[in-house]
């Protein structure tokens, strides 16, 4: 059955600020015990270069040295000799090959290997159907549902999945953490990049899943979706389920 078709309203009665019936809205409950970014932990290949990350350039074969650069407001390093490389948003990986590709006209037989000696804050914007909309100063690792939980979790009729990131340069991404919170796939809860802003929309698509199934909650549905997929939000019909009915 499609759900757009048979559905015509929302009935549930909740109290104003109570969201524990939703799905996944406990999920960004955890409030941090501080906003103070830390930054000891280590940073993967896919990390992205930002705006005033500290970087080590390690150049070895006919030059060897440690070069220390920051990235400028532009995105730009400045390395002896070679000259401005511009490696804003580019992962670690990617960064290192643009600089061996830049290293190769100028220093013959050299290889570069680039670390990041001390990541920079990143400030980002959560707005929306959020409890504590607003700017922050995050790690440079933060992720969507990280930086939700920044601002103090959801508030009731919140939409998850149709989040929205829109980024300086122009461009936006749409998420369904739906993929996240239930198929656990990690991409959907991506990295932010300094500057995004994160906006989380309300909608009334909700429903009620219970009786017999093994997760009763109010799950979100887009116009798509069939009462089937509803069922497997729910983790499916208990044994006790009554399937012709």
């Amino acid at each position: 059955i499609q759900l757009e078709n048979s559905i015509e309203a929302n009935n549930t009665k909740i109290s104003t600020n109570d969201t524990s019936d939703y799905f996944g809205f406990s999920f960004f409950d955890v409030v941090s015990a501080t906003n103070t970014p830390l930054l000891d932990l280590p940073l993967q290949s896919d990390y992205e270069i930002s705006l005033n990350d500290n970087l080590e350039l390690l150049l070895v074969g006919e030059k060897n040295v440690l070069i220390d650069v920051r990235v400028d407001l532009s995105g730009n390093i400045l390395v002896p000799e070679v000259g401005k490389i511009n490696l804003r948003n580019l992962s670690l990986t990617d960064a290192e090959k643009k600089v061996n590709s830049f290293l190769s006209e100028s220093y013959i037989g050299t290889k570069a290997f680039l670390n990041v000696k001390e990541a920079s804050m990143k400030k980002i914007s959560v707005i929306g159907s959020v409890a504590s909309p607003g700017t922050y100063f995050v790690n440079p690792f933060v992720t969507v549902s990280e930086a939700i939980k920044y601002a103090n979790g959801l508030t009731q009729g919140a939409s998850l999945r149709n989040i929205k990131i829109n980024r300086i340069d122009g461009s936006s991404i749409n998420i369904d953490m739906y993929n996240f919170l239930i198929d656990g796939n990690l991409t959907v809860d991506q990295n932010l990049r300094n500057g995004d802003t994160v906006i989380v929309p309300a909608t009334s698509n909700f429903v009620t899943v219970n009786g017999q199934v093994h997760r009763p909650k109010i799950y979100e549905y887009k116009s798509e979706d069939r009462v089937e997929k509803l069922l497997s939000f729910a983790q499916g019909l208990t044994n006790n389920a009554n399937m012709d009915n």
